[in-house]
């Protein structure tokens, strides 16, 4: 089986004034589809970096990322804009959700931006699947922090991804809340066959994923936890 994602020995570093920083270094990484990987580590180990790396939001300073079989570094902008709406769903711990959209409006932006005319109905059924039929025509101001989350999960699997990223997913909400969250993005994820690359300081979390990684001095190494 191909992995759905392959990364292979990608660098990373930024200037920092007179400094040059390293931040990851020859790190590299596969995930089979439909399977579920945790990555945890320190707070400033790159574990954003890497996500932002993975999404095609920023190029690496070496190395390749291919995502169903496609090197993202490669491509132009235009062409990883394509690959995130195909192949990639991303879910972060502060929702970004646009505050004068509704609920089902944030939901179908992804699928309208690409042309998509019926997306108002899909984004209606993605809701109803994460239990939010009841505030279609909500704001985010209206919302409460498990129901924003519920509607950028929502959001990131609207499109079919066959990936989704997931930085601290429950990282904002209270521990019945955060629960709840990562039981319904779990079983959506296994339910439609989609594999999941959870960023997170939960090792709780990390021993629920079918194998976890720890971020260290740039690098990737099993978690031992």
């Amino acid at each position: 089986m191909n992995p759905i994602l392959k990364v292979h020995q990608i660098h990373k570093s930024y200037q920092q004034g007179d400094h040059q920083v390293e931040v990851l270094q020859n790190l590299s990484i596969e995930a089979d589809r439909g399977e579920k990987v945790a990555i945890l580590g320190p707070s400033g180990c790159g574990k954003s970096t890497l996500l932002s790396l993975l999404a095609g939001l920023d190029k690496p300073d070496r190395g390749s990322v291919e995502i169903d079989g496609r090197d993202l570094v490669r491509m132009s902008e235009d062409e990883r804009s394509i690959i995130r709406s195909q192949k990639l769903g991303i879910v972060f711990q502060q929702y970004h959700l646009m505050r004068n959209l509704t609920a089902v409006e944030n939901v179908g932006l992804p699928i309208e931006l690409s042309g998509s005319s019926n997306f108002r109905d899909r984004a209606s059924l993605a809701l109803e699947g994460v239990g939010l039929s009841h505030r279609l025509g909500h704001f985010p101001s209206e919302l409460s922090g498990g129901e924003c989350q519920r509607v950028a999960i929502a959001r990131a699997l609207i499109g079919r991804p066959s990936l989704v990223l997931a930085d601290e997913p429950s990282g904002n909400l209270d521990q019945k809340t955060g629960e709840e969250i990562m039981n319904l993005l779990f079983g959506l994820c296994h339910d439609h066959k989609i594999t999941l690359l959870l960023v997170t300081h939960n090792q709780e979390l990390a021993r629920r994923c079918d194998r976890a990684l720890l971020l260290k001095d740039g690098a990737l190494q099993n978690f031992e936890g």
